[in-house]
């Protein structure tokens, strides 16, 4: 059914249409994120997450005891700020994944619409099956941020 105006202070029924509430209300931006960092940390070898705006300050995380959100997210924006100016300096295009490793771990970085998914892992963590799943991540991100 096409939408029509309806005077102000008219309900539906008022105006001869019956009330259509079509099922659930789609998920929110923030649940979405937090679904989206939930599947991140069911990876094999992922310890965590978080997900952070391009200055550090964070929008939602998952992480172990005793990791810091906050000092982790300082990192990652840093880390994330610092690759994104060298990709524009190098003209080499956007940066969207990154992957640092040591002998204890490994942090896995993306860059997103909202700024940057941070991936905390362990010393098993693969990149070959990390780094797909956060591009993928990444890509929901700019989806329903560009929708909404």
């Amino acid at each position: 059914m096409a939408d029509r105006r309806v005077p102000s202070g008219k309900a539906g029924p008022e105006a001869g249409e019956a009330l259509h509430l079509g099922g659930p209300p789609p998920p929110s931006r923030a649940q979405q994120v937090r679904e989206i960092l939930g599947k991140l940390g069911q990876l094999a070898g992922v310890r965590g997450g978080l997900i952070v705006t391009p200055d550090g300050f964070v929008i939602t995380a998952d992480l172990p005891p005793p990791i810091s959100a906050e000092e982790l997210a300082a990192l990652g924006a840093t880390l994330g700020r610092e690759l994104e100016l060298g990709m524009d300096r190098l003209a080499r295009g956007t940066f969207r994944t990154a992957f640092f490793s040591t002998d204890g771990g490994a942090i896995f970085l993306g860059g997103s619409p909202i700024g940057f998914v941070i991936l905390l892992g362990d010393a098993g963590a693969e990149p070959a099956a990390v780094s797909p799943a956060l591009q993928e991540a990444v890509a929901r991100l700019e989806g329903f941020w560009k929708v909404q």
